[in-house]
């Protein structure tokens, strides 16, 4: 959707003054605040205006390949210019159209292209090689950022090698700090003056994932990325394809194709990163000619209370039984999703005789227990009971599985009747993992099954390409309550922020043993949240995730029936969303609409606030709204489990004010009258 046209002279200032580094080519954002230069020569270096103000310069970019050097001696045979306006419709989304309004330029060196493009809220730049058939190999990606100094404050993502679960808390720091680590994910975000500039990326196909790396012989940070690999083994991890060589390049892929966009989000305020469509907009558009098969919607799921339930008359664990109450769960609270995690394919490494651990291990490892067609929980069976329930069933599968034998394995569970498949543990983001991610999509969307990919990147952009991938971890999220004391109120606050400018994010929220941070006790069987009931209810609204998990036990939601009933209602795609306010860490409100409805919510860190807001922010005015609220209650910054669900009829003239308690939050949905 929308209209590009030929613009000449209007986007587009072009220096001929001779500098050391030839002529310099600026592109505006359409509503002028925003201008990204390239200087050609030398060197192609790039540098970034926002409101007249210098934010960076001298960012050197480039491509070292065994075709030729891109960006380097390089001086621009010719330009062409455009302009687009217009909206992109998505298949899930945060909105169901997606403004794409830019200016862009593009420089041509004879082979290769260059494209910088500007929004009103950020500017990105991609290469684009024209080198005929065959193959290009990619040894290195040039991206230097020079302006970023020893004490610049930045916001990162940082991991200890290229081997990563892509699943670290996001450290507020100072630049130098990275040299301590191999290098930081995406986002990455650098305090400038009075503005936040997020460096993303986008369109991230055959090709490997963008770090940012602080070499301590370098005088500044600049881009890293994995080696690609040479040969993969499980001799590492029994569980897992990690390699045991590495080539001398990062990337060999089609000599002609477009390469992923790098951008720069500015954001004047926190909240413009909590309502951000850049990642979205660079992406390429999708891949699935026929998408009206893939339904987002919530999910039950096993795995984060181990099977533990205290409202049955069976035996608890992975069992038949066990699988079928949670189909009737499911299917008594209109939810359309079972998720049935890892051990239904063979006996779970921890459970049974001590002595014979390691005769488990090796057959939980075993692809061929994946795809015998003899699982020890009868999937066939669940799937055809889950059916006659209107519930659709997904499985879980060692990544490695579907890596070494991706047809077979789809073909099988197709059989089955599964609706898609919970893949886990690729930990890498090398070339051979990104084909890898693109391949079993795309081999699922011919299946018209789903893929919610764990122990993985963010995956910038793929949710656009193949939206049947309907989700993505590399988040730490709720199931790190099992196992460490991480995951605070502040992280879950500051995951909107970042992880979340990426795309869609697998948290896995839901807890009902809502606790303070100093009471916080880990529990592998039944884990406790922090925070308080209120803010876990809001994490559903504010945490976008089109398979999102329902992931406590039934037994905990029937004890709470009017919060279950709210959860089972809140939509996991949405035809417009807005962030009223927020800051990094501390608190953010977000508002969201589907159909007629609207709902706002709330999360906060530390320290309690009053919240109010004018409800002209977003409901349509002249309509009365029935609106039901989850608020903390009075005592829920002593008992966190204690939460107020009252009814009130409110406009677009009123305002609605509510106490949020330490680590505290709100629900609200606000349905038509009529």
């Amino acid at each position: 959707m929308g209209s590009i046209k030929i613009v000449l002279g209007i986007v587009l200032t072009l220096f001929l003054a001779s500098t050391s580094y030839g002529k310099t080519y600026t592109v505006k954002s359409p509503d002028g605040m925003l201008e990204a230069s390239v200087s050609d020569g030398q060197k192609l270096l790039l540098s970034l205006k926002a409101d007249g103000k210098a934010i960076f310069e001298g960012s050197q970019i480039g491509m070292l390949t065994d075709k030729g050097n891109l960006g380097i001696g390089a001086e621009a045979e010719s330009f062409t210019t455009l302009s687009n306006s217009g909206s992109i419709e998505t298949v899930c989304g945060l909105r169901k159209e997606v403004p794409d309004n830019f200016n862009q330029i593009e420089l041509s060196f004879g082979k290769y292209k260059l494209q910088v493009r500007a929004y009103n809220e950020a500017v990105a730049y991609r290469f684009v090689t024209d080198f005929g058939d065959g193959a290009i190999t990619v040894k290195d990606e040039i991206l230097t950022l020079p302006w970023i100094k020893n004490d610049s404050q930045i916001i990162s993502h940082p991991v200890r090698g290229d081997w990563t679960s892509f699943e670290e808390n996001y450290a507020r720091q100072k630049a130098e700090d990275l040299k301590k680590f191999h290098s930081a994910t995406m986002p990455f975000i650098i305090q400038k003056g009075a503005y936040k500039i997020a460096i993303v990326e986008s369109g991230l196909l055959d090709y490997p994932g963008l770090r940012i790396a602080w070499k301590k012989d370098s005088p500044y940070p600049a881009a890293y990325f994995a080696k690609c690999p040479e040969k993969l083994s499980t001799k590492k991890c029994g569980f897992e394809l990690q390699p045991d060589s590495k080539r001398d390049y990062i990337a060999n892929t089609d000599a002609s194709r477009e390469f992923p966009w790098r951008a720069f989000i500015v954001a004047r305020k926190d909240a413009e990163l909590a309502d951000n469509d850049t990642v979205y907009k660079l992406a390429r558009p999708c891949a699935i000619s026929d998408t009206s098969w893939i339904k987002p919607g919530l999910s039950v799921w096993d795995w984060w209370v181990n099977w533990n339930t205290e409202d049955v008359d069976f035996r608890t664990g992975f069992n038949d039984e066990m699988c079928k109450y949670y189909v009737d769960f499911a299917a008594e609270n209109s939810i359309p999703y079972v998720t049935l995690d890892s051990g239904w394919h063979a006996q779970r490494i921890g459970d049974g005789d001590p002595a014979k651990k390691a005769e488990r291990m090796k057959a939980y490892y075993d692809d061929a227990n994946f795809i015998n067609g003899k699982p020890r929980v009868n999937i066939p069976e669940i799937v055809k009971y889950a059916k006659a329930k209107g519930v659709k069933v997904i499985i879980w599968v060692y990544s490695k599985v579907m890596y070494n034998h991706p047809r077979e394995a789809l073909d099988l569970f197709k059989s089955w009747g599964v609706a898609g498949l919970k893949i886990d543990f690729t930990d890498r983001d090398d070339q051979l993992a990104m084909r890898h991610f693109e391949n079993i999509s795309k081999l699922a969307a011919e299946r018209k099954m789903i893929i919610d990919w764990h122990g993985c990147p963010p995956m910038s952009g793929m949710h656009r390409t193949y939206p049947n991938a309907i989700n993505f971890e590399g988040v730490q999220g709720g199931e790190f309550n099992k196992f460490k004391k991480t995951v605070t109120p502040s992280h879950n606050v500051d995951i909107v922020f970042t992880r979340m400018l990426l795309g869609p994010m697998d948290y896995t929220p839901g807890g009902m043993r809502n606790v303070s941070s100093k009471n916080f006790a880990i529990n592998n069987d039944w884990p406790n949240v922090m925070g308080t009931r209120a803010a876990e209810v809001a994490k559903y609204v504010i945490y976008y995730a089109p398979l999102q998990m329902l992931s406590d036990a039934p037994s905990q939601y029937r004890k709470s029936d009017k919060i279950l009933k709210f959860l089972s209602r809140v939509p996991t795609s949405w035809d417009d969303s807005k962030c009223i306010e927020g800051k990094i860490g501390e608190y953010v409100v977000i508002a969201r609409r589907s159909g007629d409805d609207w709902y706002l919510a709330c999360l906060n860190g530390k320290k309690s606030k009053k919240i109010k807001i004018a409800l002209s922010e977003f409901l349509e005015p002249d309509k009365t709204y029935n609106a039901e609220i989850i608020s903390d209650g009075l005592n829920a910054d002593r008992i966190q489990t204690y939460s107020k669900v009252e009814n009130a009829r409110l406009s677009a003239s009123d305002s609605i004010e509510l106490d949020v308690a330490d680590e505290g939050g709100f629900a609200v949905r606000f349905s038509p009258k009529d």
